[in-house]
């Protein structure tokens, strides 16, 4: 019998495929990786692309030419901008010269001498006693509100100097201290009391050692604020100047380049641009040299005749208070007498003399009459003051009063003489000082109009500058 062949059935029971021996699929190949881009290049900074751009336009003529025309008015403008600027410097420092500082220091010396005067006339009147004249008491009160006034006045405008600050309060203080002194020696006095000596001999001492002193050392302060002002209005401006000078160099340098590229010998704007600047640098070197000029004779002919005639009256004063002094003592020792002995030498004296160095210092007939009448004053003082001391030295007390405030021959005595002395350097110092403020209103109007002409001519020069480069870039449109 025969058995048919067996088969294996098409697929597993349940109709599922047998999986036992196929494949597994072939995994699936990823995608090939993209190369990374390329990092940007760092952007430049934006001086380094002007740098770029500048160069780029320096390889052709117009950019040369815009970069000529923008380098020369720029030294235009920075020309007029340092005119500007120096020239508002000193003309302030003129003005200060002028309406300030040295008003002020004259107003010092004026303090100074209000106070010595007070203490001499107290002297005076002291030694008058009873019969003291009614001018000798109206001279020490005119002294003492002249002095109070300027005080005031000082302390109005000493905002800016601690140190001014602190003379003046001293002075302020201390001057109603001083008067009371005086009124209380004035009083025992007339009542014959031998105290009245003891309290004017007090007031002298706080007159010399703290008024005086304070008073001295404000005008020393004054003096010095002055001179640096005075200094500071006569500084060349140098910046301006260099400037200036550096701009028409450029100015040259750009119409020779013009004309070596042109063969035109002139671009009329960059010659309006030369001839203002010109006229610019020509007005700036003649005003600071006519404004300094008329400042240095304020200095050097007026301010330093000041100085002597000032220091001359200053000694005056002194000498005359301690002659007073050396009688209201009645010879108790010869401080005073010394003292007096000293101020007369710096006053008088031939070699370093104060009233010897005015007179040099006088430029004109004007300046020298006074102090010639001055010396003679004094010579004369000097010879009625050895009489006064030969009668004190002899006894004659009351004599030598008589020889030195002259009750009776007023016009024999050293108190004449004194005035005499004290009313020449008065007109002298009046002389000296309307000549400095002459000199001074003239260096400072030497430089008036000169600021506003420094903006106007730099601007127009920089606009031919501008017009002059704009014509020639014009020719390559």
């Amino acid at each position: 019998m025969t058995h048919p062949p067996t088969a294996p059935p098409a697929s597993p029971p349940g109709g599922q495929a047998a999986t036992a021996h196929a494949p597994w699929p072939a995994p699936a190949t990823p995608p090939a990786a993209t190369p990374p881009a390329p990092p940007e290049p760092p952007r430049r900074s934006a001086f380094a692309e002007g740098a770029a751009q500048l160069r780029a336009a320096a390889r052709t003529e117009p950019g040369r030419l815009r970069i000529v025309g923008a380098a020369v008015a720029g030294l235009l403008l920075l020309f007029g901008a340092l005119t500007f600027y120096e020239i508002t410097d000193r003309a302030d420092a003129a003005r200060t010269v002028e309406d300030s500082s040295q008003p002020l220091s004259a107003d010092a010396a004026e303090i100074y001498r209000s106070l010595a005067d007070a203490n001499t006339t107290a002297a005076v009147g002291f030694l008058a006693g009873a019969d003291e004249d009614p001018a000798v008491r109206e001279r020490y009160e005119r002294d003492i509100d002249n002095a109070a006034r300027l005080l005031a006045s000082a302390a109005a405008h000493s905002s800016d100097s601690a140190s001014a600050r602190q003379y003046i309060e001293t002075l302020t203080e201390e001057l109603p201290f001083y008067t009371g002194l005086v009124e209380t020696a004035r009083t025992n006095n007339r009542q014959g009391l031998p105290l009245g000596g003891a309290y004017l001999r007090y007031a002298d001492q706080r007159m010399q050692d703290t008024l005086l002193t304070a008073a001295e050392e404000l005008y020393e302060l004054e003096t010095r604020r002055f001179e640096s002002d005075l200094a500071q209005a006569r500084d060349r401006p140098w910046l301006a100047l260099g400037a200036g000078t550096l701009a028409l160099a450029a100015l040259a340098w750009a119409q020779r380049r013009h004309y070596l590229r042109t063969n035109r010998v002139f671009n009329p704007g960059l010659v309006a641009a030369t001839a203002a600047a010109a006229v610019l640098l020509v007005w700036l070197a003649g005003a600071h040299v006519m404004a300094r000029g008329a400042l240095s004779d304020a200095d050097e002919n007026a301010a330093q005749s000041l100085s002597a005639l000032n220091g001359a009256w200053t000694e005056a004063l002194k000498a005359r208070g301690d002659e007073s002094m050396t009688l209201v003592t009645r010879g108790a020792g010869s401080e005073f007498e010394d003292s007096y002995t000293t101020h007369m030498d710096a006053l008088a004296a031939e070699r370093g003399g104060l009233l010897p160095r005015a007179g040099e210092l006088a430029e004109d007939a004007e300046g020298r009459t006074p102090v010639d009448a001055a010396v003679a004053a004094t010579e004369e003082w000097q010879e009625r003051h050895s009489v006064a001391r030969e009668l004190e030295t002899a006894g004659a007390y009351d004599d030598a009063v008589e020889a030195v405030i002259g009750v009776e021959r007023p016009e024999e005595s050293t108190g004449e003489s004194f005035d005499r002395v004290d009313a020449s350097l008065a007109e002298a110092v009046e002389h000296e000082q309307r000549e400095f403020t002459r000199a001074a209103a003239d260096g400072h109007g030497a430089l008036g109009g000169l600021t506003a002409g420094a903006v106007l001519l730099a601007l127009l020069a920089a606009l031919g500058t501008v017009l002059g480069i704009a014509r020639r870039l014009s020719e390559y449109r």
